[in-house]
């Protein structure tokens, strides 16, 4: 499959925001992978893309009545034990971050994450692996 066709019908379906955002309510974390892999793909893809990535946030916080969006790929990352998952979970970050319209925009999702204490959280993820190998 063309993988144009298949990101073009996520961006113009929009009950896949519920799908994937469902998806990612599971302890299945090869599903949760693939979920934010796609949702990467989505942010790189166009402005529409990006958007159904976020809404699938959106979607997912109201979903298990969280207070922040980005709340569910923090706790991911503190927890996966896959090196695998965890990468996918920080290009998903970077994606988000880099993906946004302008640069206002990519700053207030930066500070977003700086400010709810997930960058120290990604840091010290990120320093305690590093320190294991």
């Amino acid at each position: 499959m063309d993988t144009r066709i298949g990101l073009d019908y996520i961006v113009e379906n929009r009950e896949y925001i519920s799908k994937l955002g469902t998806a990612l309510d599971t302890s299945n974390a090869v599903v949760k992978k693939q979920v934010f892999e796609l949702l990467s793909a989505l942010c790189a893809y166009n402005a529409d893309g990006y958007a159904r990535a976020i809404e699938t946030l959106e979607f997912y916080k109201n979903l298990k009545n969280e207070r922040y969006r980005f709340k569910i790929v923090i706790n991911e990352l503190e927890k996966a034990s896959n090196v695998e998952y965890q990468v996918a979970l920080l290009a998903f970050i970077n994606c988000v971050i880099i993906s946004a319209s302008n640069l206002q925009e990519r700053i207030r999702i930066r500070n977003e994450f700086i400010g709810k204490y997930y960058l120290k959280k990604i840091e010290n993820n990120i320093y305690e692996n590093y320190i294991m190998q």
